[in-house]
């Protein structure tokens, strides 16, 4: 799929292994996100591809949202993790990848979208904000990891399940 914005064009397509190291790169860079081992990534991209997305502009990893279903909740997408590189922000391919996991051929199956959030990340609260309100969906906050009783005393804020739909 392409997607054109402000005379740039993106193409979207599922990630593969051999995407495994840009992406990990890319989240590396960030210096926001957490980041996962090298291994992680290319089994995402393995096992998990038909579920995530990765947004190129000509050969250039630009973005990736990397996602699965939950055994548990099948018609649920889970949302892992969101990246889009400092080079490309401003394009909307956040929102873009979102909508477009939901939306594609996988709509027949996604009812809901989740992820978890630390309260204190407005970054990708206003960009699940802005997917949902795109989906024409509700969307609410649910508590679900609590920072003392998974984490320890690490310090570590809790994690709040962003829940998204149904979708429409």
């Amino acid at each position: 799929m392409v997607v054109m914005d402000n005379d740039n064009t993106f193409h979207l397509k599922k990630p593969v292994p051999s995407d495994g190291k840009s992406m990990w790169e890319l989240v590396k860079n960030s210096k926001s996100l957490d980041l996962n081992s090298l291994y992680h990534y290319i089994l995402m991209a393995h096992h998990f591809g038909d579920s995530s997305i990765a947004v190129f502009k000509d050969n250039e990893l630009a973005g990736f949202v990397t996602a699965y279903f939950p055994p548990i909740n099948k018609e649920t997408l889970f949302v892992w993790q969101v990246c889009v590189s400092e080079k490309f922000q401003g394009n909307g391919l956040g929102k873009k990848m979102l909508t477009h996991l939901a939306k594609a051929n996988l709509s027949q199956r996604v009812k809901y979208l989740d992820a978890t959030i630390n309260p204190s990340n407005n970054a990708s609260i206003a960009l699940f904000s802005s997917a949902a309100r795109a989906l024409d969906s509700d969307f609410k906050f649910d508590e679900i990891i609590y920072p003392d009783s998974f984490f320890g005393k690490t310090g570590h804020e809790p994690e709040k399940l962003f829940h998204i739909g149904p979708i429409n």
